[in-house]
């Protein structure tokens, strides 16, 4: 067993490149063979998001504070808040972030495939993506 102490860890600022807005990242786990399990705390400030992206294995995203906004590639945007519990399949290009005005953080899970591969990133979200009516909550 091992246990790894909040003080060892330092948070990181997410880079422009694959993120709009300040975004804020701290690394829970990086899996070690056989495991390829990463996770980690991702807090956005207000209007910030993820650009567009998939996971060859998938992602699980877990809520955890505040809210948040996600879409997958050619469905309406949703809103997703504390509690919430987003699966986004292999291979889905899809973005998330916080709601505009609002705080929000999660925790994301991936692993990456048996050829050691893990996130693609693409183009930023548009601000028109972003801003879209949200799918009413059901």
């Amino acid at each position: 067993m091992k246990v790894i102490r909040s003080a060892n860890r330092k948070t990181n600022v997410a880079p422009a490149a694959n993120f709009t807005g300040t975004v804020f990242s701290d690394e829970v786990v990086v899996g070690t063979l056989p495991s390829r399990m990463r996770g980690s705390v991702v807090s956005f400030t207000p209007g910030a998001r993820t650009a567009w992206h998939s996971h060859p294995v998938g992602q699980t995203l877990f809520c955890l504070s505040g809210a948040g906004r996600v879409q997958r590639e050619g469905e309406q945007v949703q809103e997703i808040r504390a509690g919430d519990t987003v699966v986004i399949p292999p291979d889905v290009r899809h973005w998330h972030g916080s709601a505009p005005g609002k705080l929000f953080s999660h925790l994301a899970m991936s692993e990456l495939n048996d050829k050691g591969e893990g996130t693609a990133w693409f183009e930023h979200v548009s601000d028109a993506d972003y801003n879209a009516t949200p799918a009413p909550v059901t």
